[in-house]
């Protein structure tokens, strides 16, 4: 288990970012994954099909974009006495529609294996007409008597055309004017023809201004006698429309089940392609989880790449090989033992979503739990910093499962004397327990402990070069000397000290290094 705020720490969200294909089920589907609420797919079944799209990348693209046109999964009502009304009907028909494409693809070329369930028979069922469009609409290919109808309301319809325009002409011929509409406008001014109208069985006042009078033309008895019939013939097709709806939302309960498993594969293959695409795009490997150590091979903290990419800046992998029986990393600040925890916890947050991790090899033992200290620190006013970090560690140690402890700088809240003895009491404890830790520090006595494992930060390499007086220039040439390797210090070994060729490089006064040299002298 990883809370929120460990993720944050670890810089998982924006690995999810990196994650994932724009569209409605897509998104959907990620937000569920994220969630927990999807199954997840198999290591193995994402690495195959990293495989095939490293092998075919126009396959990838294709994917990529049927992938992104499919909507949201439609709601399948269980109720099998509900009735699906147009508007339900073309959402099931419109997902129908792009997964038929989606379908077709993986049949053809094997995107998944030939794995998705053909539902090409339902979407016929939608569209009897054969249009192969994603829209829907009752139509005369669902029903015979159906078409009865629209043939009677269309011949209607033009007869109701032919008497209006009849009696219009009319009408005017005996008003003895001129008109292009079924509608006139009428100046008040013109006091005569305005009575004529009025007087007239032919026209209906409408509405009037202080200029204008408006006059729409009324019904004859022919127009009235077809508009009767046809409302009948509406009548008629809305209960026949009706009698369609049950038929087809008939089908559709039948067809529910076989409807939610290919939705359910479908989460699945999807959720293996942009774990795959991520995974191609960044240059991944599926880890092997059979092993009791980890061991990662030039292992990548993502987001921070990016990050120095954006900047024009190099970014260097480090290996990752921790044993165990507990591991302490020592090195100045700025030396990137930070980094190096928050890359470890990243890769195997990773794991957790069986998400392909961006380095060239990576054997890592199963953690069910991932905690980093000084997170929760600011979560109660009621404790220090120290207090919060002792008492969430508490926490940390009831969890179930095999957990990944990482500790930043613990017990740096104290004074140093006791914070020394403290982390030494932990790393002892931690290293007879179950837990994987690994520990980074400037405290020297841990560095000492025979059972552990210990590394340094190789740190700045600062031999024989120039100190620039531009600060800028200065922090350009600490970061292209830093040397953010781990090496593996033998048993009793001092790590190498570089914080003070650090601070003389960023240009600390000499009279403060002066007095630095004075002290060695006394001692």
């Amino acid at each position: 288990m990883i809370n929120e705020l460990v993720k944050e720490a670890l810089g998982m969200p924006a690995i999810f970012d990196l994650i994932g294909i724009a569209g409605a089920f897509m998104t959907e589907q990620k937000r569920l994954w994220l969630k927990g609420e999807l199954p997840l797919p198999s290591y193995a079944a994402v690495g195959n099909l990293m495989q095939v799209l490293q092998q075919q990348p126009a396959l990838k693209e294709k994917g990529t974009t049927l992938l992104a046109h499919l909507p949201r999964v439609p709601n399948l009502q269980t109720d099998a006495e509900h009735i699906y009304n147009i508007t339900e009907l073309f959402h099931i028909k419109e997902f129908l529609y792009h997964y038929g494409r989606l379908q077709l693809l993986d049949k053809r070329e094997g995107l998944f294996y030939g794995e998705l369930l053909d539902l090409d028979e339902i979407f016929k069922y939608l569209d009897p007409q054969g249009s192969g469009s994603p829209a829907f609409h009752l139509n005369p290919a669902f029903s015979d008597r159906l078409g009865e109808i629209f043939t009677s309301e269309r011949q209607l319809e033009k007869l109701l055309q032919k008497s209006v325009q009849s009696h219009f002409e009319t009408a005017l011929k005996q008003l003895n004017i001129q008109a292009t509409g079924y509608q006139i406008v009428i100046p008040r001014s013109d006091k005569a023809l305005c009575e004529r109208i009025m007087q007239s069985s032919h026209w209906v006042l409408v509405s009037e201004s202080v200029a204008n009078l408006r006059f729409s033309l009324a019904d004859d008895e022919e127009s009235l006698r077809i508009k009767t019939q046809l409302q009948d013939l509406q009548q008629q097709r809305t209960e026949e429309e009706e009698l369609i709806l049950k038929a087809i939302s008939s089908y559709i309960h039948q067809q529910v089940p076989r409807i939610q498993e290919a939705v359910a594969l479908l989460s699945l293959k999807a959720l293996s392609f942009i774990l795959a695409e991520f995974g191609v795009k960044y240059d991944c490997v599926i880890p092997d989880l059979s092993g009791k150590e980890i061991r990662i091979k030039a292992a990548v903290n993502l987001p921070l790449k990016l990050h120095l990419q954006a900047q024009r800046r190099e970014y260097q992998s480090i290996d990752l090989f921790f044993e165990p029986q507990g591991n302490v990393i020592t090195g100045p600040n700025m030396g990137g033992k930070s980094c190096a925890l928050q890359t470890l916890g990243q890769l195997v947050a990773m794991t957790h979503y069986h998400i392909p991790l961006p380095c060239e090899s990576a054997q890592i033992t199963k953690i069910q739990n991932i905690w980093l200290n000084h997170v929760d620190s600011s979560r109660s006013s009621d404790l220090s910093s120290f207090g919060a970090e002792v008492v969430a560690f508490n926490e940390a140690l009831e969890q179930e499962g095999l957990s990944l402890i990482l500790l930043d700088e613990f017990a740096r809240g104290t004074n140093p004397a006791e914070g020394e003895k403290l982390l030494c009491a932990v790393l002892e404890y931690l290293s007879q327990s179950p837990h994987f830790v690994v520990a980074a520090t400037h405290y020297t006595k841990p560095a000492l402990m025979d059972h552990l494992a210990q590394f340094t930060i190789l740190g700045p390499q600062l031999d024989s070069i120039g100190i620039p007086r531009d600060a800028k220039q200065r922090l350009k040439l600490l970061a292209q000397k830093m040397d953010y390797r781990l090496k593996r210090l033998d048993k009793g070994q001092l790590p190498p000290q570089s914080a003070i060729a650090i601070a003389k490089l960023l240009g600390l006064k000499q009279e403060i290094l002066k007095l630095i040299d004075m002290g060695d002298k006394v001692e």
